[in-house]
């Protein structure tokens, strides 16, 4: 009997350990809940947007630009970050702060996001995918030649003949 109950837990970790690396490669979008410290007090900031954008992603490691809007401006600034060792844990690295998050599905992520310091900020962003960038995974699947897979993603994208005028 105890062998039966090793080998059934032994087997269940080999499959949690195995689980799909989670794809984040393209567009995310969602809305925005935070607060925002300002004059010593903290300002609700809701019914706000943020857009995600992860160009590259090489095993557990992406990066990307993530655009928000504060007081009135936009402003975009470039991440990196990590996908924990149980496939759905995020780390992100942002200019000020840091995010951290849950993939909840494949197309759904909520990320947390803190800055400390003078003008403290804190977030809870849920995103979801509206595009993905499926060639940008295994360019030799796309039988590019090393140049057009040293070009920047939109170029690689959009026909030339779509990119004039």
């Amino acid at each position: 009997m105890k062998r039966s109950w090793l080998a059934l837990c032994v087997l269940l970790a080999a499959g949690i350990c195995t689980g799909q690396l989670p794809d984040l490669l393209g567009q995310w979008t969602g809305p925005t809940t935070g607060y925002v410290e300002g004059n010593g007090v903290f300002n609700l900031a809701e019914n706000t947007s943020i857009n995600l954008s992860v160009i590259e992603q090489k095993d557990r490691l992406f990066t990307g630009n993530i655009t928000y809007t504060r007081d009135g401006r936009e402003f975009s600034e470039s991440i990196a970050g990590a996908i924990g060792l149980d496939n759905a844990t995020l780390y992100i690295a942002e200019n000020n702060g840091y995010g951290f998050g849950k993939i909840i599905s494949e197309n759904e992520i909520e990320m947390i996001y803190l800055e400390d310091g003078v003008g403290k900020v804190v977030a809870i962003d849920r995103l979801f995918r509206i595009d993905s960038i499926p060639f940008r995974q295994n360019l030799t699947d796309q039988n590019l030649t090393e140049e057009e897979a040293a070009l920047p993603p939109e170029a690689i994208m959009m026909p030339s003949a779509l990119s004039e005028g």
